[in-house]
């Protein structure tokens, strides 16, 4: 009696081998469907992964230095003027207004950039910052520039 149950048992352990693979191993279909979703996992893995890799570094970099213009009038200016340099602009934009209240609209499209190229050779002519920031002298610069420019275009 007992070898018919052996076979029994034999015959029911092959088809729940059967069942379990048909479990663990995903059907073709959904193979495919995990696929693109594996790859998207993968993908995003290797990002941060990279992401970082590129941090240590990026922490490592030594801060920034302050370095002066090199042959610009005295060494004085520096990359911490921006500030200070655009209050000129400003201040060289309202004293042109001033001066041609009546501008045509064309003149007035043009003063921003001629106020920063104006603002630029006062900056690099000056000795010092306090002289490149007098508010008081600032017209009388402003005339002997456009001197020095006019006498530069005769030469032309």
């Amino acid at each position: 009696q007992q070898q018919p149950q052996q076979t029994q048992y034999q015959q029911q352990q092959p088809q729940q081998q059967q069942q379990q693979t048909q479990y663990q191993q995903p059907q073709p279909q959904q193979q495919r469907q995990q696929q693109p979703q594996q790859q998207q996992q993968q993908q995003v893995i290797r990002t941060q992964q990279t992401i970082q890799q590129q941090q240590p570094q990026q922490q490592q970099a030594p801060p920034q230095q302050h370095f002066p213009h090199q042959g610009l009038n005295g060494g004085w200016q520096s990359d911490r003027d921006v500030q200070e340099r655009r209050k000129m602009i400003a201040k060289i934009v309202r004293l042109l207004q001033q001066r041609k209240p009546n501008a045509p609209q064309e003149w007035l499209k043009k003063l921003p950039q001629m106020a920063k190229r104006l603002e630029e050779s006062l900056y690099r002519s000056a000795k010092s910052f306090d002289e490149y920031n007098d508010g008081n002298t600032l017209k009388q610069r402003l005339q002997q520039l456009a001197v020095n420019i006019g006498m530069k275009t005769k030469k032309m």
